[in-house]
């Protein structure tokens, strides 16, 4: 899980968000573990938006106008 969220396809991003989630639901992870997790899991989410939004707009873009 080393990989920048930008490196990763958008299941990766999502799967590795799954496991972040586990892990801070877990009361055996140490603070400063679950501080580094928060962190990754919103970059994760601001790249996953981000991918969103450039997928929609080039759905916008390819469909026909009627």
């Amino acid at each position: 899980m080393t990989e920048t969220p930008e490196a990763q396809t958008y299941e990766s991003m999502i799967a590795e968000l799954k496991a972040i989630a586990k892990q801070l639901d877990d009361p055996e992870t140490p603070i400063e573990e679950a501080v580094r997790l928060h962190q990754r899991g919103l970059a994760l989410i601001r790249s996953c938006e981000e991918f969103l939004q450039t997928a929609e707009l080039t759905i916008t873009e390819v469909q026909p106008e009627e």
